[in-house]
C-alpha cells in the first residue's frame, strides 16, 4: 500500500520515491510488526504530553527540559506571536490532500517559526531538514507577509536546541521537488535511490533507526555488501 506523504517521510520519499511501495518495488517485502509501546515512538508519544505529567522526569531530565524552554522563552518573547499548537490541518498544497500535525508554529503577518520538539538523544539537525521545510510551506498563510520562515529544533536529550532561516524561494523549491517526488508516489514508482539521510528511517534500510521489514532494499544492501566481484579488474597487471 503506498505510504502517506508525510512531513516525517518527506526527506526519504523526495529522495527515493520507491520506498512509498516497497510492497512493489522489493519482491516478497513484508512490513515490520511496529510496537507504539517500546522504542523512541512511545518516548515522543509520552513526553510531547510532560507538561502534565512532569512527575515522571528525572532530575537530569528536568535540568534539559528547563534550558529548552529558556531557549524557547527567547523566541516567543520576541513578538507576540499567535500560536498554533498540535493543530491537525490539511497539506492543500499536494495532490493526495494528506494530513500533518505541527508541534508549534508561532506567527505574525510578517514573522513565522516553526519549533520541532525532539526528543531522541541523537542529534536531529535543523539545517537542510524536509520535515521541518514541510512544515513551513504548510504554514506559510499564517504569515502573508514574511520573506520566509524561521526552522527551530529543540532537543532536550541531545542538548540540542538551534535554528536556521529559509527564504521564500527556498520554501518554493523544495515544495516543487516534494511536489514532483509525489507524482511519482502516486505512479507506484518502483525506483529505489538510497541516500545517506533519507535512508535512516526507512523500514527497508539494513540500519535503520525505526522497525525493519524483510527482505532488506537490494540497492543498498549491494552497495553497503557488494556481492558481485570483478575477477578481471582484480587480475590486470598494470
Amino acid at each position: 500500500m503506498t505510504e502517506r506523504f508525510s512531513a516525517s517521510v518527506a526527506s526519504r520519499l523526495i529522495t527515493c520515491p520507491g520506498s512509498a511501495n516497497l510492497d512493489l518495488s522489493i519482491p516478497g517485502w513484508v512490513p515490520p510488526v511496529i510496537d507504539q509501546t517500546k522504542g523512541q515512538k512511545a518516548v515522543g508519544t509520552n513526553r510531547h504530553k510532560w507538561l502534565q505529567e512532569a512527575s515522571d522526569l528525572s532530575a537530569s531530565e528536568l535540568r534539559q527540559i528547563a534550558m529548552a524552554l529558556e531557549y524557547y522563552a527567547q523566541i516567543r518573547s520576541r513578538r507576540r506571536f499567535k500560536v498554533l499548537a498540535e493543530e491537525t490541518v490539511v497539506v492543500d498544497w499536494l495532490q493526495s490532500k494528506p494530513k500533518t500535525t505541527v508541534d508549534v508554529a508561532l506567527y505574525v503577518q510578517d514573522e513565522l517559526h516553526i519549533v520541532d520538539w525532539k526528543w531522541g538523544k541523537i542529534p536531529v539537525p535543523v539545517d537542510d531538514n524536509d520535515q521541518l521545510m514541510y512544515y513551513a510551506v504548510t504554514h506559510r498563510n499564517l504569515a502573508p507577509k514574511a520573506s520566509g520562515a524561521w526552522l527551530h529544533i529543540i532537543q532536550p536529550p541531545a542538548d540540542n536546541c538551534a535554528s536556521t532561516f529559509v527564504t521564500a524561494a527556498e520554501l518554493k523549491a523544495f515544495m516543487l521537488r516534494a511536489q514532483a517526488a509525489e507524482q511519482q508516489v502516486l505512479a507506484k514508482s518502483t525506483v529505489l535511490n538510497p541516500g545517506d539521510k533519507a535512508c535512516q528511517f526507512c523500514p527497508a534500510y539494513p540500519h535503520s533507526r525505526s522497525d525493519k521489514g524483510s527482505p532488506l532494499c537490494p540497492v543498498t544492501m549491494q552497495l553497503l555488501y557488494p556481492r558481485v566481484v570483478d575477477e578481471a579488474e582484480i587480475l590486470r597487471e598494470d
